[in-house]
């Protein structure tokens, strides 16, 4: 026996449907499927939904159809989705409409709900376009998250109209009676079968608005039933009830589209379009700014920021996580009449490559040359890892933290297959192996070798490209990849930078930015001299605060933008820029861009996370790197995640996800650092002094010897902090904080006069520093003004830290010590209050230096109530 394929089914992508020339098929669903084709009569893309007949396509039901489409057709505005021809395929009738890349407004609330000012310009969008439609007689009845498209640069389109009803045709398309919409979003009136007019829509889009903003429908109940029975009869929590951070105004506007009856609705959806607009021009926000951990709440840790227990922003310190945008969005149309529906094709999980150091056989160990080469292999291997679709490379210094066979490291940094290669190498080039590993079980999925010159890094660059695309066979290159366009002196010249501009404590940029930008000038097309220009204006701009340095770095990223249009590397190290700069909208723009470019990229995730935090919202921040942990687990994410955990104050679950880091990888550094400093602040001091002995030993390195001598004076053991101090003071000798640190330490162990020598010397290199202007510096100056018995120029110094750090703990607290050093014991009392407000730890007011205001009943009756909410 044989089968018989139907026409439907023998249909393939190299057909033709009138003029359109089909590229695939897009998907399918119960009344039809959706094809991408490219109208060759004017070169562009559309999406062609065919609809599968349900009856007899007899010419009335045709013309009926027809009408519909052209009802469609009328609506011509940037926030609706266009339709562009109606034609028919044998039975079957087929709408051609604009094709739209994307994602649904539904894949982006079930992330996590959204900004009031995001959701405010997205409804601005959606009720403009309802407003149109409404000027032209129409009714979506059926608007919902599902049918809004947001585009690559952020804005709203609303599609489906196809249970629209014309009321200027004075035809009623859909049965009378028949309840028509999504049960969760109808109106009521729609919900009792009743004709719907335009008020229905509000309803529905008030409805958009409550999920956006608080993630769930107000109304959705465990079945249809329920949900319409809640539609009918339920008033809705307020928002501002379900969501603190939604202003007033915006929840009222909000319920006002929720009303039950339809008069009591807003007038028009221009009315609250412009209402919206408002919003989305001056949003108001009731939630505080958190901060990042970014040290210890040590007396001076903050001096020496520990970069290991920071959420990494440097460029070539990149955030590896998932996100939220879908692929291509595309719209499909499988309802019955005119329908246009967003068929979202959810990418698949991205596929995390973890790209190893490359080995370098004995032949070519020691040499320069050929660590220059294998550096090249690897940057080489990640760029072209970046080009592929649905392929996240890992941050080399995630994998390089992991020490251990190719599986150890997979399975420690959460990566589903590594790139191995080695170097075996002969007086003039050397023979590259290239291996596809399967991170579960280490089985090879595929290998190339070739030879590569030494001297030629340009070649050597665009041959590990080649080995990897074919090695990734699987996985194609995305749309307008640029070339190198860089000769070897070029790439050697960037590599070199590269390392100099990302080293934690580098010298200062300023011969640097000089080279990046001869760089640039010479290789015109070099994407990746751009961006590494961009990153180091943004790390001269962290140091300086000069907005020229911000200025810069945009300027950049716009000319790499020019050249490689839909790479999403600009856009990524534009979110970078924007946070630096204290400018979280153009952040959140900028992450739009690099999520259309890039869908489910896990770093879309942490950098959502980064936006979030950064516009005070600091709940859907945890939301966002919850998210990412729980995706994709790495040590990375969960460093991430526990500091800010921490920040918010869930010490608990930050040490439960500290200790899975070192569970995982018992030897990195950066996750036992956090630990030490999660300790240190609020845990244990004791804890914090042997895991930060256990980093020293392994490496002796200027932060981690800091805060084991903080570690030591909280336990009272002053002398050995003291040798902590004076290590660290040798590896940063001009440091004016360590030298700070060093002093407190003799001060406690009674050698006043060196003591005092060096409080004069943290005076003279702050004084004689032009530079040192950030709060920290200025409370240094203070601390040791005050120890030199200078009260009037501390205090001064105090105020101005204080000033430009309102919020700071480490700065309230230090102010505090200034004021107890000095004798003034109710301006330190004010200023230990707010320390204590502000989550500093009881105990470090344990030091000799607050015994007299350790002697007021009211200060210990503060640090007993502090102990014991802590």
């Amino acid at each position: 026996m044989t089968g018989i394929d139907t026409p439907d089914e023998r249909r393939s992508a190299a057909e033709r449907i009138g003029p359109y020339r089909i590229l695939s098929r897009l998907g399918a669903g119960g009344m039809g499927e959706v094809f991408l084709a490219i109208d060759e009569r004017l070169d562009r893309r559309v999406a062609l939904k065919r609809i599968r007949p349900t009856g007899e396509p007899t010419p009335d039901r045709r013309e009926r159809f027809r009408r519909e489409a052209r009802l469609a057709a009328r609506l011509n505005h940037p926030a609706i989705v266009q339709i562009y021809d109606v034609l028919t395929d044998g039975d079957a009738e087929i709408l051609v409409f604009e094709y739209v890349e994307g994602a649904t407004l539904r894949r982006l609330v079930d992330l996590a709900p959204l900004s009031p000012e995001r959701v405010a310009a997205l409804g601005r969008d959606i009720a403009e376009g309802l407003a149109e439609a409404h000027r032209q007689g129409i009714v979506h009845r059926d608007l919902k998250s599902e049918n809004v498209l947001v585009t690559a640069a952020g804005r709203a389109k609303v599609a489906d109209f196809g249970v629209a009803k014309g009321q200027l045709e004075g035809d009623d398309l859909t049965a009378t009676g028949m309840v028509v919409g999504t049960t969760r979003a109808m109106s009521p009136e729609q919900a009792r079968g009743e004709p719907a007019d335009f008020r229905s829509d509000l309803f529905s889009l008030g409805v958009l608005l409550y999920e956006a903003l608080g993630g769930r429908s107000p109304f959705a109940g465990g079945n249809q039933l329920s949900t319409l029975q809640r539609v009918l009869h339920d008033d809705p929590k307020p928002l501002t009830l379900a969501v603190p951070a939604v202003p007033q105004g915006f929840s009222d506007l909000v319920h006002r589209l929720l009303a039950k009856e339809p008069h009591l609705r807003p007038r028009s959806a221009t009315e609250v379009a412009a209402a919206l607009a408002a919003w989305a021009d001056d949003p108001t926000s009731t939630d505080e700014q958190p901060t990042w951990i970014e040290s210890p709440q040590g007396r001076t840790a903050a001096a020496i920021p520990p970069t290991e227990a920071k959420i990494s922003s440097a460029s070539g310190g990149r955030l590896l996580p998932r996100h939220l945008v879908a692929a291509l969005a595309v719209l499909l149309a499988l309802g019955g009449g005119v329908a246009i529906y967003l068929a979202v094709q959810a990418p698949p999980p991205p596929l995390e490559v973890a790209v190893l150091a490359p080995e370098i056989g004995p032949t070519g160990a020691g040499r320069a040359e050929v660590d220059l080469l294998a550096a090249a292999v690897r940057d080489a291997a990640l760029r072209q890892l970046g080009e592929l679709t649905g392929v996240a490379p890992k941050a080399p210094e995630e994998v390089d933290a992991v020490r251990g066979p190719a599986s150890t490291v997979a399975r420690a940094v959460a990566a589903s297959e590594l790139i191995a290669s080695r170097l075996d190498c002969r007086a003039a080039s050397c023979r590259l192996t290239l291996r596809r590993i399967r991170g579960a079980d280490g089985a090879l999925l595929g290998s190339e070798s070739l030879d590569v010159p030494i001297d030629d890094l340009a070649l050597a660059s665009h041959a590990v490209a080649s080995q990897v695309a074919r090695v990734f066979a699987d996985r194609k290159p995305r749309p307008g990849s640029p070339e190198l366009g860089a000769s070897s002196a070029d790439l050697a010249e960037l590599l070199q930078l590269r390392r100099e501009i990302e080293a934690p404590a580098g010298p200062a940029l300023d011969g640097a930015l000089l080279r990046a930008a001869a760089l640039r000038a010479r290789a015109p097309r070099f994407v990746d001299a751009y961006l590494l220009e961009a990153d180091a204006e943004r790390i001269a701009f962290l140091r300086s605060r000069e907005r020229h340095h911000l200025d810069a770095a945009y300027v950049r990223l716009k000319e790499a933008r020019a050249i490689a249009p839909e790479s999403p590397e600009s856009f990524r190290f534009e979110v970078l820029v924007a946070l630096a700069g204290g400018e979280p909208a153009r952040a959140a723009q900028a992450l739009d861009g690099f999520l259309a470019r890039s869908p489910g990229d896990p770093r879309g995730l942490e950098y959502g996370a980064l936006v979030a935090n950064a516009q005070g919202k600091p709940r859907e921040a945890l939301a966002k790197l919850r998210a990412a942990a729980h995706d994709y687990p790495s040590p990375q994410r969960l460093r991430n995640l526990a500091m800010l955990e921490a920040a918010q104050g869930e010490i608990e679950a930050a040490r439960e996800h500290l200790d899975q880091v070192i569970r995982e990888v018992p030897d990195d550094p950066q996750g036992l650092s956090t630990l030490a400093g999660l300790e240190l602040a609020s845990g244990d001091p004791a804890r914090a002094e042997a895991l930060y002995a256990r980093i020293v030993r392994s490496e002796p390195r200027l932060v981690p010897l800091t805060n084991l001598g903080l570690a030591r004076m909280l336990l009272g053991r002053h002398q050995e902090a003291a040798v902590s101090f004076e290590q660290a003071a040798a590896l940063a000798p001009a440091n004016p904080l360590v030298t700070l640190n060093l002093a407190d330490a003799w001060e406690l162990l009674g050698r006043h006069r060196e003591a005092t020598d060096k409080y004069a010397e943290v005076v003279a290199a702050i004084s004689g520093d032009a530079s040192a202007t950030d709060p920290q510096y200025r409370s240094a100056l203070a601390q040791a003004l005050a120890h030199l018995g200078r009260g009037p120029e501390a205090v001064e110094a105090i105020q101005e830290a204080l000033r430009l750090a309102p919020k700071d703990s480490q700065v309230a607290y230090e102010a505090a010590l200034v004021y107890a050093l000095l004798g003034e014991e109710s301006s330190a009392l004010t200023n230990a209050r707010r320390a204590l407000a502000l989550g500093y730890e009881p105990r470090w007011f344990g030091f000799p230096w607050f015994t007299a205001l350790r002697a007021r009943p009211d200060f210990r009756a503060l640090l007993g109530s502090r102990a014991g909410a802590s």
